[in-house]
């Protein structure tokens, strides 16, 4: 986790939670690679949340967030913010591609581990990049009331399904207080479906890659 932060108005808990979780899946990712075990269901359920994951967290960016800034700034700087975070997305994804290629083929690609180490690395700069530019420019340009449509507006476009797996992702492995944090936001329905189906669901299916 990332103890570097920048203040601000807005709480961007969630974001800072899916980053520190996409993180710590590939710190998985690496010694799964490392200790040759590619092929464990549980891995390959690991990496494909992770890709869905990911995806969707920048995918919704792209077409609901940046544009929602985009038009509410009109400073060159600001909008260079927004081009590099696109550009950033687009250079991920080929990382993505890469090592979607070797896991596809275990054993066949001897640069996998170089791969999963750029992807690594490529994410934590964006990560960071993003913490501690984009989100003020959220912050200081649309506000509250605009991070909290683009919250509705994900969730929109991710749906039901997507908030089910999310919950598990997100808080597994999580400090104490993150975890705490998340639940105290849910209404009590949900609370118990995790506590009691998606948690130890996700749980039993990843048992080899936590």
């Amino acid at each position: 986790m990332n103890n570097h932060r920048p203040t601000t108005t807005i709480d961007f808990f969630g974001m800072y939670l899916a980053h520190d979780a996409c993180m710590r899946d590939l710190i998985r990712l690496t010694a799964a690679v490392a200790e040759n075990r590619l092929t464990e269901p549980s891995v390959r359920t690991g990496w494909e949340t992770f890709r869905r994951q990911l995806d969707r967290h920048h995918s919704t960016e792209d077409a609901a967030l940046w544009p929602l800034v985009r038009a509410a700034i009109t400073d060159p700087a600001d909008l260079t913010i927004l081009d590099e975070m696109e550009a950033e997305h687009g250079d991920i994804e080929k990382l993505l591609a890469a090592v979607e290629s070797g896991i596809a083929a275990p054993g066949s690609d001897r640069g996998l581990a170089a791969d999963v180490d750029a992807l690594a690395a490529a994410l934590d700069t964006h990560f960071t990049h993003e913490e501690q530019s984009a989100l003020p420019l959220i912050d200081r340009t649309v506000g509250a009331s605009g991070w909290a449509a683009f919250g509705t507006e994900m969730r929109k476009r991710n749906g039901l399904r997507a908030v089910t797996e999310y919950l598990p992702w997100a808080l597994d492995d999580a400090p104490a207080e993150a975890q705490a944090k998340m639940l105290d936001f849910l209404p009590t329905p949900i609370r118990l479906l995790y506590r009691y189906v998606l948690e130890p669901r996700y749980a039993r299916s990843r048992r080899g890659w936590r």
